[in-house]
C-alpha cells in the first residue's frame, strides 16, 4: 500500500511538472505568432510631407522574400512601390509618386519562422503647396529688357559731334553776282556807244 501511494504521488508530481513546462513553453515568444507593432506612416496619420518609404516593424524576425506591400490612392489608383528589404524585425519598401490625398497600404509579410501575416492601414498626405514658379513670359520680358536699357544708356551717353555750318559767303551765290556784274558792264558799254554815235555830226552830201 505504501509503495502504491508513493508511485501515485510521483506520477502526479510528474504530470504537474509537465503541465507547468507546457504552459510556460506555449507562453514564451518562441511559440507566439509574430505581429505588427508599429508602422511608419502610422495608421490614420496625417502627414505634412510626402513620404518616400513605408516601414513595418513586427514583434519578431521577418523576411523580405515572399513579403509584399501595395499602396493605392483614394480613387483606387496604384502607387509605385519598390522591392521590400528586411532588417531584423523591420520591413521597408520605397514608394514614389505620392501626392496630397488619402492612401491605403495592404501588406503580407513572412515571419522568420515562415508564418505568413497580413493586414492593412491608411494614412493621409496633406503637404503645403509649393510656391509658384515664374512663367516663361515673365522670364522673357526680364531678359530682353536689360539689353534695351543698355542700348538706351549707351545712346544717351554717346558724345555729341558738332559739324561746322556751311559758308554762304561764296560758292553757291558767287556766280549769280558775277553774271549780274557782267550784264551791268555790257549795258554800260552799249549805252556809251549809242551816246557817242548821236553826238557825231551827220555829213551832208553836195
Amino acid at each position: 500500500m505504501h509503495r502504491r501511494s508513493r508511485a501515485t504521488r510521483s506520477a502526479a508530481t510528474l504530470v504537474v511538472a509537465l503541465a507547468v513546462l507546457t504552459v510556460t513553453a506555449l507562453g514564451s515568444p518562441a511559440w507566439a505568432h509574430t505581429a505588427l507593432t508599429t508602422s511608419d506612416p502610422a495608421a490614420g496619420a496625417t502627414l505634412d510631407t510626402v513620404p518616400g518609404q513605408i516601414s513595418l516593424t513586427f514583434s519578431g524576425l521577418v523576411r523580405a522574400d515572399g513579403s509584399t506591400v501595395t499602396v493605392t490612392g483614394g480613387a483606387g489608383a496604384p502607387v509605385t512601390v519598390g522591392a521590400p528589404s528586411a532588417a531584423d524585425t523591420t520591413l521597408t519598401v520605397p514608394v514614389t509618386g505620392l501626392a496630397n490625398g488619402r492612401y491605403q497600404a495592404v501588406w503580407r509579410v513572412i515571419a522568420g519562422d515562415g508564418h505568413a501575416m497580413n493586414g492593412d492601414f491608411s494614412f493621409t498626405v496633406a503637404a503645403p503647396a509649393p510656391p509658384p514658379t515664374p512663367t516663361p513670359t515673365q522670364t522673357s520680358t526680364t531678359s530682353t529688357s536689360a539689353p534695351t536699357a543698355a542700348v538706351t544708356s549707351a545712346t544717351s551717353t554717346a558724345p555729341e559731334v558738332i559739324r561746322p555750318a556751311p559758308d554762304d559767303s561764296g560758292g553757291g551765290h558767287g556766280w549769280i553776282l558775277a553774271v549780274i556784274g557782267a550784264g551791268i558792264a555790257a549795258f554800260a558799254i552799249i549805252a556809251a556807244i549809242f551816246v557817242i554815235k548821236r553826238r557825231r555830226p551827220t555829213r551832208r552830201e553836195p
